[in-house]
């Protein structure tokens, strides 16, 4: 029986909690001036969340696979983290091969 009020309780506490994010939204939208956003800010926005994604997707399917990746690699003065380095790769070059591709089953 506790655990079943706990359960209920912790989904209440998220839905209160999702409520009073969307009222606090609310009221900063009215509260701003209306932003319009450039197309390269839109792009960079998309580039950046779909390297976000792949980046959490790759993250656990070596945790979950086990592999052993370097967490650091050194470049120049520098290191970088492979995985995120190959996320903005893949992220970048998606585009291309996404038009490629369109362009190929157009024809």
């Amino acid at each position: 029986m506790l655990k079943i009020t706990l359960f209920v309780l912790c989904v209440l506490i998220i839905i209160l909690s999702i409520k009073t994010q969307m009222i606090i939204n609310e009221r900063r939208r009215n509260e701003l001036p209306e932003v319009i956003n450039s197309p390269f800010s839109q792009a960079l926005t998309q580039l950046l969340g779909i390297a976000g994604g792949i980046y959490l997707s790759l993250v656990l399917l070596t945790s979950f696979l086990g592999l052993e990746i370097p967490e650091k690699i050194n470049f120049g003065s520098g290191s970088l983290d492979p995985l995120a380095v190959f996320s903005l790769v893949i992220a970048i070059v998606q585009p291309f091969i996404l038009r490629i591709w369109q362009n190929f089953k157009s024809n």
